[in-house]
């Protein structure tokens, strides 16, 4: 059912194929960018959008910007809370939720070296070392020169790792995370339930009321990286 629906959400709306990007492909996103792509500091930024976006099944429009950035709407600094062993994103608006009421995404700590929380934290630090008027209302994602990441450059910048890695880049988008992180978790037989709750899907409205607890969030997550033969 659940890989169904992820189908569906290729073909609607775009008659061009998306392709998902997987753990597999993640993890040869993330090597690249360690190996030097861009600046450093723009491949640390984009190693962690790519991996927030995967493991907390992310819209491309839920951590980039369109026009302008606003700290109401778009994810800030602050939007972010370091709770170790976990950390929590803090969606102040998404597709599915028009009233804003906001939502809160658990990023957990694995073994893997593909992991969203250490992805943050450095990050974080990072940011907090070479910004002198380092602000918690500035943008979370930013780029070189300090403004908040944009949905053009980082389809842009993502394409060209793909390209590096030799992936046809143009059937590849912002959605792609979205769709490789249900595809993966599916592949590993997280149970249906669980993947709409980690992916916010509004199918199947009970699914919202099923409490899951932070340690079963936490196995999921690591289970997602046991997808590798995708």
């Amino acid at each position: 059912m659940v890989m169904r629906a992820v189908k569906r959400i290729q073909e609607e709306h775009n008659p061009k194929p998306r392709l998902p990007i997987t753990f597999q492909v993640l993890g040869r996103i993330c090597n690249s960018l360690r190996a030097g792509v861009f600046s450093t500091f723009t491949d640390c930024m984009l190693e962690t959008a790519c991996t927030v976006a995967f493991f907390g099944f992310l819209r491309c429009g839920e951590f980039t910007v369109s026009k302008h950035f606003d700290s109401t709407v778009n994810l800030s600094v602050t939007d972010v809370e370091l709770l170790d062993p976990y950390a929590i994103l803090h969606l102040n608006t998404s597709k599915t939720d028009p009233f804003r009421k906001g939502v809160s995404i658990q990023l957990h700590k694995s073994d893997h070296t593909i992991c969203p929380f250490s992805a943050v934290q450095k990050y974080i630090a990072i940011r907090k070392g070479r910004e002198a008027s380092f602000c918690f209302s500035d943008p979370l994602f930013a780029k070189e020169n300090g403004s908040a990441l944009d949905r053009d450059f980082f389809i842009r910048s993502l394409r060209h790792v793909l390209d590096i890695c030799g992936y046809n880049s143009s059937l590849y988008n912002g959605h792609s995370f979205r769709i490789g992180a249900s595809t993966s978790a599916g592949s590993v037989n997280i149970q249906d339930h669980l993947i709409k709750t980690l992916s916010r899907w509004t199918s199947d409205s009970y699914c919202r009321y099923i409490q899951i607890s932070k340690d079963t969030i936490r196995k999921a997550q690591k289970s997602l990286t046991l997808s590798s033969n995708i």
